[in-house]
């Protein structure tokens, strides 16, 4: 299934893997990496600041995007041209933390800048084949293999949910690309998380950056943001991970340090008002059982 915004942890891991191989700095600038000629972008902007969200950049998701994709769902739009669609800045860059899904578009640009290579080759080269995870793919740069979850989603709004799978062309997955285009089994998603948090896939350091809460969020269990990673509290334990949500599919993912539990929900439904709620519900239910068994 699509794990969506989770795409964001292996997106900041394969930056701080770049870190750690002394590719990239977190001062490195968007200039030093990219020309981009956008009115909506201040390239001066760092590393540290897309990977925290804290830059001010609007998200791209425009509607005159969608419009082109659903037009033509089988032309793949070059990332660098999805980087147009970034609309007005909300704030100038190191003001506060907000959300958006355009600092891991450019991400995606600098990772293929610093590499000489494609994303999915740089994830699949640090990550997927050493860790041996079999049933993880960027299908922005990768061919799927079936059997793929069909994705529902109630596109009309008239309350029922539609199987929208004949809708995931090459367009698609270009435009959700760093922000969102990861495909997992829930338990190749769970072992990511131990490998991430609680094993070697990135150096101790970075680690540490990923997983220190920059921003203090107003929210009960939502409670921080580190580095591509969202500070959740469930049954009084504080867990790192991320959740996520695209066309037809929605996601948790979480590590407790504690008790070193980590633990993936995936549903292939979008566009409902359970969704994100059901998600939530069971991780708590779930996690309920195994804290107090252990």
């Amino acid at each position: 299934m699509g794990i969506g915004s989770i795409t964001k942890t292996v997106v900041a891991a394969t930056t701080m893997k770049l870190v750690d191989e002394g590719i990239l700095t977190l001062e490195d600038t968007i200039e030093d990496w990219l020309t981009l000629d956008l009115e909506n972008v201040d390239n001066s902007i760092t590393i540290m600041q897309l990977l925290s969200h804290f830059t001010g950049l609007d998200g791209y998701f425009q509607s005159e995007l969608w419009d082109i994709v659903e037009a033509d769902k089988f032309t793949p739009i070059p990332a660098i041209q999805v980087a147009n669609f970034i609309g007005e800045p909300t704030n100038e860059k190191g003001v506060t933390h907000e959300y958006s899904n355009s600092n891991y578009l450019i991400l995606g640009l600098i990772i293929k800048a610093a590499t000489n290579k494609t994303v999915g080759e740089v994830m699949r080269e640090k990550f997927w084949g050493p860790l041996a995870l079999s049933n993880i793919y960027f299908g922005a740069n990768e061919l799927i293999p079936e059997p793929i979850a069909s994705p529902w989603r109630d596109n009309d709004g008239d309350g029922t949910l539609e199987d929208i799978k004949s809708d995931y062309g090459p367009a698609f997955h270009s435009i959700f690309y760093c922000a969102a285009d990861v495909f997992s089994t829930a338990s190749d998603l769970s072992m990511w998380a131990q490998h991430l948090y609680n094993g070697n896939a990135i150096s101790e350091s970075s680690k540490n950056k990923m997983t220190t809460s920059y921003f203090d969020i107003p929210h009960p269990t939502f409670i921080g943001y580190g580095l591509g990673a969202r500070q959740n509290s469930y049954q009084g334990h504080i867990m790192w991970g991320h959740t996520g949500g695209m066309r037809g599919y929605g996601s948790h993912m979480f590590y407790d340090p504690d008790t070193k539990v980590s633990i993936a929900i995936l549903n292939n439904q979008s566009r409902s008002a359970e969704g994100p709620t059901l998600r939530h519900e069971l991780i708590d239910e779930l996690l309920t059982i195994v804290f107090e068994s252990l």
